[in-house]
């Protein structure tokens, strides 16, 4: 999908680049035309919930590989201005507090209506779901899985995000602060300090277009529990309360100043969902 590093003669490993790396080169010093390109390949992971993973998927959406490509030139482009991944990061915050909740909120429902199980915040205790989970039809088993894997796009997003945050030394006070209005000056600052040879390897997604191997019923089915608590936990696990960013940063600021900041911020983050990403995956157990 990417280009990966090679070993140059002097045995120094190169940079990771993008399969579309010199496309990007081409129009990265234009800012309306590198946020025309990253706000359209973002729109490639708005699927709709009739999506499948399959190849047979309709012609106006894309696989969840296809995705899968489209991610990996995002985390590799060859970023030279703060403003591009902090406008990748802040553009996929505004995707995830729109369909986010809306993804499991869905999965919720269907482990109400079907298992009698009323799922909140907190871990999902196997205990009280796995007799019913065992009993339920193929049928059922079929649309809880086909719920899950609408969240997949998510969640390739999130992990995404999580990647160029760890590359780019992005942390919460920058994203809150950032506003994708303010001039080239402020916006178009040179990154100054990056981590290479970093891989983009989010192992949640590869293990879903390549399944494990569970040759037990009962363990697959499990496995979609698990899989449904990893996303929760990705999605609900904040990096840091953003008021309390947002008030650390006030009391920072002279009183007149302190106000005027405090405002902005807190009707910037009304549109912003922070989320965590744990990049190590859970084993599979009888609590999630």
């Amino acid at each position: 999908m990417t280009k990966v590093a090679v070993t140059s003669m002097s045995n120094q490993q190169l940079p990771f680049c993008s399969v579309n790396h010199f496309l990007y080169s081409l129009i990265r010093s234009s800012r309306v035309y590198r946020r025309g390109l990253i706000t359209q390949l973002l729109k490639m992971f708005d699927n709709d919930s009739s999506n499948t993973l399959s190849s047979s998927s309709s012609s106006s959406s894309l696989t969840l590989e296809e995705q899968l490509f489209v991610a990996d030139n995002l985390a590799y482009f060859p970023y030279q201005v703060q403003d591009e991944p902090l406008f990748i990061v802040e553009q996929i915050d505004l995707s995830i507090s729109v369909i986010g909740s809306t993804q499991l909120q869905q999965f919720r429902d269907l482990l109400k209506q079907h298992l009698d199980y009323i799922d909140d915040d907190e871990g999902i205790d196997m205990n009280k779901i796995e007799n019913k989970l065992n009993n339920v039809s193929e049928i059922i088993i079929d649309e809880l899985n086909q719920c899950l894997r609408t969240t997949k796009p998510t969640m390739l997003l999130l992990l995404l995000k999580s990647y160029l945050k760890d590359v780019y030394y992005l942390n919460d006070t920058k994203i809150i602060e950032y506003d994708h209005t303010e001039s080239t000056k402020i916006t178009d600052r040179p990154i100054l300090t990056r981590k290479i040879n970093i891989k983009f390897e989010p192992k949640i997604i590869l293990d879903t277009i390549k399944p494990l191997n569970i040759n037990d019923p009962l363990q697959k089915r499990k496995q979609i529990i698990k899989e449904f608590a990893d996303f929760k936990r990705y999605l609900l696990a904040f990096d840091m309360d953003i008021e309390d960013t947002i008030q650390s940063i006030s009391e920072l600021l002279p009183t007149s100043l302190s106000t005027s900041k405090g405002k902005k911020k807190g009707s910037s983050s009304s549109k912003r969902r922070k989320v965590m990403i744990d990049s190590d995956d859970d084993s599979v157990n009888d609590d999630f």
